[in-house]
């Protein structure tokens, strides 16, 4: 060996590239949704403090505080809370589609998920589901009690039947989704169907003269339901991974799993 060849660097072999490995890392669920819950938030404290204030004062300043807070009132329709609802469903929609386009397992209940947040997307500005209170009427006619908004009686069964077709979409979710999504149906069915009835009940019983009991009442529902829709919203979004380094995006692999097929033996082997 000579002195120029015990001096050479050593060169790793041509057939041993160095390769970078990429590290795909869900997108956070608990970042996400906290973010959109806090903007629930404060849309809703600015509805009460402005709402404290405009009874609390008179004359100019009075109906100043009352313009904003109708902007901000979760119990109104068209203004800043509805419009912030009604995007949560539209991106939810949205996402749900974009996994179905990834050709997963249970495709078609993707699509299912799809179009039912648009159609509450559209309902959530529009009220359709306010237009259940006809058939609800003639249900609640043949009940005990009083229920206040009888449209329940017939969303409560759509909702169930819905989430049943959808139950095998969700037991087949990575764990954080399917802790994300369970408990943001809890949080949305608490509000939607719990405290909403809850809330009309006391607007019945108080001839539909609406109160601050029933107002405070609505903004607890409106949180508990956008809560519901944010977290839902960040658990599918948590399906997408990231790599930090290259800055590429992938849908979880364990969504897009398929089935493994089944093969027919040759007759020769």
């Amino acid at each position: 060996m000579t002195s120029s060849d015990a001096t050479e660097p050593a060169v790793a072999p041509a057939s041993e590239p160095v390769s970078e490995k990429n590290e795909f890392r869900p997108l956070s669920l608990p970042r996400i949704a906290a973010r959109l819950i806090v903007v629930a938030l404060v849309i809703i404290l600015i509805a009460l403090v402005t709402l404290l204030a405009h009874q609390r004062t008179t004359g100019v300043a009075s109906q100043n505080f009352h313009t904003v807070f109708w902007y901000f009132d979760v119990g109104r329709e068209y203004n800043m809370a509805t419009w912030y609802n009604s995007g949560l469903w539209l991106l939810l929609g949205a996402v749900a589609a974009m996994i179905a386009l990834a050709r997963p397992p249970f495709r078609r209940s993707w699509w299912l998920l799809s179009v039912v947040a648009l159609f509450a997307s559209v309902d959530e500005y529009l009220e359709v589901h306010e237009r259940f209170d006809v058939p609800g009427n003639w249900l609640a006619a043949h009940l005990p009690v009083d229920i206040g908004f009888t449209w329940v009686l017939v969303g409560a069964p759509i909702a169930l039947v819905v989430g049943l077709l959808l139950l095998r979409l969700v037991l087949s979710l990575p764990r954080r989704a399917l802790i994300g999504i369970l408990l943001a149906g809890a949080l949305f069915v608490l509000g939607a169907i719990g405290v909403e009835t809850l809330n009309g009940r006391h607007l019945a019983a108080m001839g539909w003269i609406v109160d601050n009991r029933y107002i405070y009442g609505t903004m607890l529902e409106e949180l508990l339901e956008m809560s519901g829709i944010s977290i839902a919203l960040a658990a599918l979004i948590s399906l997408f991974q990231c790599d930090a380094a290259s800055g590429h995006y992938r849908l979880d692999p364990s969504v897009q799993r398929k089935a493994p097929v089944r093969t027919v033996p040759s007759p020769d082997a």
